[in-house]
């Protein structure tokens, strides 16, 4: 087995070539420094460093052998200060971001009970129902489908699979006879959802007919990209299309009806996902598993 401390004063005298400079930086000689790599080369029956009186530089081997685990040093130095946040009251601000109803629906509801127990973490969510670049934009996390996630971001979830449903009241509905097919969805008000301002299309209603995909590009008389969709509803303005989970009540009670229920389609579960496993922060995993599933 290879001494790490070792490995370790390898990687400092590479990055500072010098013996004197990662001496000081380690605290010990740098004749004990040049004789611990010494015992290093010899070990490995590699030369790792050329030497002379002024320069010191790595050799082509010694080159390998830090850009292969100079990285490993980091991520161990990285997970180690990140011990240091269970030495204090857990503190500092994640920023997330996810669709308004991931948002109003998933992510609130679990952190409402999560964040009294933590008054010095603070947490910064943008409703965005659009594809944010959550690195190039700055935040900690994003939350998206699982299906529209990029493969290289660690993914958890942290809420079922998400059911679809077509709704209206029964006042609007004794104006006109029910659709009994997606293409009746033409003959009645409807209320839509448009993603963003640089998005200028209506965002599509998707359907389930004989096990495929059909999208439904609605015509609404009202658009919003918020919650309101549900109020609209049930104020009888029209027709629209809402994650069940945030309508259980209303259905159950009567006020809104689904329609063409044969039809609904089922999306993956809503994660949280980020670009790499290392280095986060006490707060960050305590976020993470406040929301996970």
């Amino acid at each position: 087995m290879y001494n790490l401390n070792e490995l370790n004063y390898f990687i400092i005298v590479a990055q500072t070539s010098s013996f004197v400079k990662a001496g000081q930086l380690l605290g010990i000689t740098s004749s004990a420094l040049s004789h611990s790599m010494r015992n290093l080369e010899t070990r490995l029956k590699l030369r790792l460093f050329n030497r002379t009186t002024r320069n010191v530089s790595l050799t082509e081997a010694g080159e390998q052998l830090f850009r292969k685990i100079s990285p490993l040093f980091d991520s161990i130095h990285q997970e180690v200060d990140a011990l240091n946040h269970f030495i204090n009251t857990p503190s500092g601000t994640i920023r997330i971001n996810a669709p308004s109803i991931a948002v109003e629906q998933i992510i609130y509801p679990k952190l409402r009970d999560f964040l009294p127990r933590y008054p010095q973490i603070k947490v910064e969510i943008q409703a965005d129902n659009s594809w944010a670049d959550i690195v190039k934009q700055g935040f900690d996390m994003g939350c998206r489908l699982g299906s529209d996630i990029a493969k290289e971001m660690i993914a958890v979830k942290i809420s079922p699979p998400l059911k679809m449903a077509l709704v209206a009241t029964p006042n609007y509905l004794q104006a006109k006879a029910a659709p009994t097919c997606i293409k009746d969805l033409d003959k009645h008000r409807l209320i839509g959802m448009r993603i963003s301002s640089e998005h200028g299309t209506e965002l599509p209603w998707e359907f389930l007919e004989a096990g495929k995909i059909v999208k439904y590009h609605p015509h609404s008389q009202f658009i919003i990209n918020n919650h309101l969709r549900k109020q609209a509803a049930l104020d009888g303005l029209g027709i629209t299309w809402l994650a069940r989970s945030g309508i259980e009540q209303e259905l159950a009670s009567g006020q809104l009806v689904e329609l063409l229920a044969e039809f609904a389609i089922t999306y993956d579960s809503f994660y949280l996902y980020y670009p790499s496993r290392k280095g986060h922060s006490n707060v960050f995993k305590l976020i993470v598993d406040a929301l996970k599933c």
